[in-house]
């Protein structure tokens, strides 16, 4: 399990004018045609397919157990790894050691091409120490950030099934019918590749916040008979009280994973 608080930390439709021309132009048909075409159309709007759904069922179910594979995968405790984290036109490099303190694992080694001063490893450490212990253990994971009990199969086709889910987002919980998700399910495999989440209207997180575009992206890849963690990418662009508008992007990269001796 991987915390996500490095990507939340930071923080009408119209009446389409082309159809109604369309609609008024189409030549007056008879009452008999009309009649057969709604007969012929009625019935496919309420068609099921029993082979599909049964598919559907089963990629669910694996899409239930993958994501529960990824969490069952503890990075801090179970790996080394590298990240390089890109925020606010800055590059850090950080060194991930499972066998240090618990405060003491993620390690600043370079930012900008050089050795961070002790103020600057000073501040970081701080916010190790107030990104772990805000941690909730009731409030994290893929499994509750994908909630399952909302996946629905959208598409399945040459090797891969992409669904839909309503995420849980601590921060946004208020907000929560104004965020959508998505995620790419390798069928052959049986592991996540992807997971997506977006905006479809204003957030709003804290007070005088205003969020109007978010997207999160998570990219997996296979790492030592594991799925692990690749990439994570996060913007959100909004305004903060009254006048101060941000757009804030954040991108880390992993790499260099080293399975953990027990």
């Amino acid at each position: 399990m991987f915390s996500l608080s490095v990507a939340v930390v930071h923080l009408p439709a119209r009446k389409d004018s082309c159809t109604t021309t369309y609609q008024q132009k189409m030549p007056q048909r008879g009452a008999l045609y009309n009649a057969t075409l709604f007969v012929m159309i009625f019935p496919l709007l309420f068609w099921r397919s029993d082979a599909f759904s049964e598919t559907g069922d089963a990629t669910l179910e694996v899409a239930e157990a993958a994501l529960a594979k990824l969490d069952a995968t503890n990075l801090d405790d179970d790996w080394y790894f590298s990240m390089e984290l890109v925020e606010e036109d800055e590059l850090r490099i950080i060194r991930s050691d499972p066998h240090r303190d618990k405060y003491e694992k993620r390690q600043l080694l370079i930012v900008d091409g050089v050795a961070p001063d002790n103020d600057r490893q000073r501040k970081f450490r701080e916010s190790e120490v107030k990104r772990i212990d805000e941690l909730d253990p009731d409030a994290s994971g893929y499994r509750y950030l994908v909630d399952t009990q909302t996946l629905a199969l959208i598409e399945q086709r040459d090797g891969y099934a992409k669904l839909a889910f309503v995420p849980r987002i601590k921060a946004m919980e208020k907000s929560r019918d104004r965020v959508r998700g998505a995620l790419l399910l390798n069928t052959q495999t049986q592991q996540i590749e992807e997971i997506e989440i977006s905006n479809t209207g204003e957030l709003s997180p804290a007070f005088s916040v205003t969020v109007d575009t978010y997207r999160l992206l998570l990219k997996f890849q296979q790492e030592q008979g594991e799925n692990l963690l690749q990439k994570l990418e996060s913007r959100a662009v909004g305004k903060a009280g009254f006048m101060k508008s941000f757009d804030v992007l954040v991108a880390a990269t992993f790499s260099d994973y080293k399975r953990a001796d027990r």
